[in-house]
């Protein structure tokens, strides 16, 4: 059988509207979140006595 290469009608006009042309014309990226519960605590002051230790133990 033949098939039109997509969209509406036989020349694929209106392949471009709704979810499969959002994919078509999108980059997938990957996202990485950060938790900055952590990160926050060792990098500003006031440090607790801990601080020197923990980073310490991360340097390894």
């Amino acid at each position: 059988p033949r098939l039109p290469f997509g969209g509406c009608g036989p020349s694929g006009q209106g392949s471009y509207h709704g979810e499969t042309g959002f994919r078509t014309f999108s980059h997938v990226a990957g996202i990485m979140k950060r938790s900055s519960k952590i990160d926050i605590a060792l990098k500003y002051p006031p440090y607790g006595r801990l601080t020197p230790l923990i980073r310490k133990m991360l340097r390894l």
